[in-house]
């Protein structure tokens, strides 16, 4: 069974890997989706091949059960999609494209509107930060820590970091879009907030955040290059060139891995001061993102064909401890450690790792799940490619509003979440994304008209007569 699960991680990796050598825009697109589904895969093949393995989260020994095939199945269920639906070698984005869309006046104020609010922001919590009088990362502050005393200005950035970057990322690059340079003002802007989020105590997931919304639109760029819609930067750009080289890219991500790197060791061995801090990283690298799947798949019963639905699991799903806060995992953890308990850690605001796939098979039994993963991949993926088609456009605002919305979807993945769909706001968002898409493709798509006016008088030596 074990070399099942290593044959099954293996074929998946491929997958990886050939997505990141030959379909490089996919991966940026979705990395943010991709990435935790790859190192949770590793995961629970760990467990499958060494477990069981003692987790102190649920104080019992998890794994060794034959976890990861199905576990890389619900990976595969989005990823196969991504790879169905996502441009390949820009065909179908040209397509989406006939007329060429304008980079025009309103996109400058636009980009000046969005770098001031920026400004506005990282003075805001700059402000912030020095009201609070300490600095985390020099006196040893865990960032939890900080962030109870920080205040709202610091919460709220934290909440909404994957919106800021992405608007960094897509005013980067909606120039370069159109055959420009790219405008590096934003990428300032997105490095400044890289600083704040490390001298504030930080160490993985902020990161993760910012680097997987800020590169997202830089997919886009590749495909513009592959449809022919651009082409290499204008030579007089020698910082942009040489900062957008392959060994500029190299370099970046080797000084993020040092970065991350040394925080993480920073945080285990410092701040928090672990007895054994190696135990506790291998622990939650290893075990702790996948513990809850281990344990939900013991639970599945492939006899139950006739009543599938789990109606307890949908009450405690859709009528939580805390309403606020992600349902599946509460749920989760109540299965795990009992009620009282559960109900303390979720007061405390801690949340364990998992949901996805568990979720599903908490809910819809064994067999239904095979259908609902790929259902939700499918959808995911869809919609991934739908907001950033916008941006391609130069929909730049519609596409900001599509990615608000594509990102409740991915709570999904981040934590197995189906509430979101329940809350009014959502709907409001998505009601927001709708009008704003067609206010903006008529400003847009106005200023294609004179384009195509001097295009026909051009080809009209009649009309160019008149």
């Amino acid at each position: 069974m074990s070399a099942l699960s290593l044959l099954f991680l293996a074929v998946f990796l491929a997958i990886i890997a050939h997505l990141a050598v030959r379909r490089k825009a996919l991966m940026l697109a979705g990395f943010f989706t991709i990435f935790p589904l790859v190192y949770r895969s590793i995961d629970i093949t760990v467990l499958d091949l060494f477990g069981p393995m003692y987790t102190r989260e649920l104080g019992a020994f998890v794994g060794g059960n034959f976890a990861a095939p199905v576990f890389i199945y619900s990976a595969l269920a989005l990823v196969v999609p991504l790879m169905w639906l996502f441009p390949d070698k820009g065909r179908r984005f040209a397509a989406i494209a006939r007329l060429r869309p304008v980079y025009s006046a309103y996109h400058w104020t636009l980009a000046n509107f969005a770098f001031a609010g920026g400004l506005a922001v990282i003075g805001a919590l700059a402000v912030n930060f020095v009201l609070t009088g300490t600095i985390p990362i020099m006196q040893g502050i865990d960032r939890i820590a900080y962030a109870m005393s920080a205040g709202p200005v610091h919460s709220i950035a934290y909440e909404l970091n994957f919106l800021l970057n992405f608007v960094f990322g897509a005013f980067t690059i909606l120039p370069r879009l159109n055959g420009r340079g790219f405008d590096l003002r934003f990428a300032l802007l997105a490095a400044i907030l890289t600083a704040y989020w490390v001298i504030t105590g930080n160490r993985f997931s902020v990161f993760f955040v910012l680097i997987s919304f800020y590169l997202m639109p830089a997919a886009l760029v590749i495909i513009a290059r592959a449809a022919g819609r651009i082409g290499d930067l204008d030579p007089h750009l020698v910082g942009q060139r040489i900062l957008t080289s392959g060994v500029s890219r190299a370099g970046a991500i080797l000084g993020l891995v040092l970065l991350v790197s040394g925080l993480l060791y920073n945080s285990y061995y410092n701040v928090r001061d672990y007895r054994e801090p190696l135990h506790e990283i291998e622990e939650r690298v290893l075990v702790q993102p996948v513990h809850l799947w281990a344990n939900a798949w013991e639970r599945v019963d492939f006899e139950n064909v006739a009543d599938p639905i789990n109606e307890h699991a949908a009450r405690e799903i859709f009528d939580p401890i805390d309403p606020s806060r992600n349902s599946t995992i509460q749920y989760l953890m109540t299965l795990e450690l009992g009620y009282f308990r559960a109900e303390e850690l979720t007061r405390l605001g801690q949340a364990y790792n998992g949901g996805y796939p568990e979720v599903h098979f908490e809910l819809l039994g064994a067999w239904l799940p095979f259908v609902t993963l790929p259902l939700a991949g499918i959808v995911t993926a869809w919609f991934l490619c739908l907001f950033l088609k916008l941006l391609y456009r130069n929909l730049i605002l519609t596409s900001v509003l599509g990615l608000y919305v594509y990102f409740g979807i991915t709570l999904h993945y981040t934590g197995g979440m189906l509430t979101f769909l329940l809350a009014p706001t959502y709907w409001v968002k998505i009601a927001l994304f709708l009008l704003c898409w067609a206010i903006e493709r008529h400003i847009v798509e106005r200023g294609v008209q004179p384009r195509i006016a001097l295009h026909r008088r051009a080809c009209d030596p009649a009309a160019s007569a008149a």
